[in-house]
């Protein structure tokens, strides 16, 4: 199986592109409308109550997670809702590679500059110290994703609309370290003669592979709320265009550099339609929801680099929750009902979500919760956040999340309702 690495200049590519892609979309609507988008989506509320959303999720975010919340809103005082903009990131470093990439890229610079020097001591001592490392990463692995998205949300009695741009990521960076490069380092380091004899434009046969998704949606929710034996029933669909890049990167290991990861040669696009369905009920004080995302099951594939190619996968995604409301607060919990895709060759999540919200008048907020994956893979998240709504017009709300397997994310998120 692939072993995953993630490394803050692929975190940064990666939002880079999403920010970038995102505001070209939301420039285009505005030119055209005049109006004025692993986890699929961030928002800083919902992740602070560990994940939850399915019946709780505020209808400005709503497009997002069960667009039949789209429709439950405050019709007294909102007229529009903009989140402008929501930005997450998750990494778990469960073994500190992070920080072993960087230990053998400085390793292999000073072992380089010794052979190109003829010192063979040094390069007998770096060469010691670049075996050990190689091996102290081998089949060990990191992993994250990131995401950003733009929403604005136009609530109506006939019908309420939310258009959005949500752009999302994964990242997976693998090492094969050659067996061949370790028998070399290993007879340089035991005998400085063997050291100095190296050539002076030594490469390593190790590999290093970087495989990456990036997946943009651009759709419109549709929400409307039906009175069905007395309780009121919220209804929403929501049609989007979707695009996924797909990156595969291959290189010798003493050559790779995260800013070729993007580059053309690695990169395969694909563009389609999919589609969101949400409901949710009402009952008293209670509100039960049900959402289905990506309908239409995708396998993307990446260009062949190196004989290789993996499959990013596309799959329904439904999630049933329920909410409890008060004016002090709410209680929310979600479960998956089907399992979360990404690439083939990484295992599938399924995840149960619980949390809470504590409100002060509507002017500042306290949250927490908790989020587990049903198959024991992926790592348990404790959540907790706070938002700060003064004159409940302007909403900063903001994310922290840590868990097993050193994981750890945050999410920040900035939004107008008038």
């Amino acid at each position: 199986m692939l072993r995953q690495l993630l490394t803050e200049n692929n975190v940064a590519m990666i939002k880079n592109k999403l920010a970038c892609s995102v505001s070209v979309a939301l420039s285009s609507l505005v030119l055209s409308t005049s109006a004025f988008a692993t986890n699929t989506y961030f928002d800083a509320r919902n992740n602070a109550m560990g994940g939850v959303g399915v019946a709780s999720s505020h209808y400005g975010i709503a497009a997002l997670v069960n667009p039949a919340l789209v429709a439950k809103d405050d019709k007294k005082t909102d007229d529009f809702s903009l989140v402008l903009p929501s930005v997450g990131i998750q990494v778990s470093d469960k073994d500190d590679l992070i920080d072993g990439i960087d230990n053998v890229s400085d390793i292999y610079d000073r072992f380089d500059a010794a052979i190109k020097n003829s010192d063979n001591l040094t390069a007998q001592i770096e060469a010691k110290n670049l075996a050990s490392e190689l091996r102290s990463i081998d089949a060990k692995y990191v992993d994250g994703n990131v995401g950003v998205n733009i929403v604005a949300t136009l609530p109506a009695r006939w019908g309420s609309a939310s258009l959005f741009a949500n752009g999302y990521g994964s990242v997976a960076v693998a090492t094969n370290v050659a067996q061949s490069d370790l028998a070399l380092l290993d007879a340089a380091a035991a005998d400085a003669t063997v050291a100095g004899a190296l050539p002076n434009d030594l490469k390593l046969d190790s590999e290093g592979r970087a495989v990456a998704a990036l997946v943009q949606d651009y759709g419109l929710a549709l929400a409307k709320v039906v009175e069905i034996q007395g309780l009121p029933v919220h209804v929403g669909v929501t049609p989007k265009l979707q695009k996924v890049d797909t990156f595969n990167y291959a290189t010798r290991v003493d050559d790779f550099e995260t800013s070729d990861v993007n580059d053309s040669r690695y990169r395969d696009s694909e563009t389609g339609f999919n589609a969101d369905l949400g409901l949710a009920l009402d009952y008293s004080q209670l509100t039960f929801g049900l959402s289905a995302r990506n309908l239409i099951a995708r396998d993307v594939d990446t260009k062949v680099i190196e004989g290789k190619k993996f499959t990013y996968q596309i799959a329904p995604l439904v999630t049933t929750g329920v909410a409890y409301r008060t004016d002090l607060g709410t209680l929310a919990a979600d479960l998956d009902l089907t399992e979360t895709k990404g690439f083939s060759h990484i295992k599938s999540s399924q995840y149960a979500s619980v949390g809470g919200e504590l409100d002060a008048w509507g002017w500042a907020q306290l949250r927490a919760g908790y989020r587990t994956d049903l198959k024991g893979d992926m790592p348990n998240m404790v959540t907790a956040g706070l938002g700060l709504s003064p004159f409940k017009v302007v909403h900063l709300d903001l994310a922290g999340m840590v868990g097993s397997d050193k994981a750890m994310g945050a999410a920040v998120t900035m939004s107008y309702t008038f």
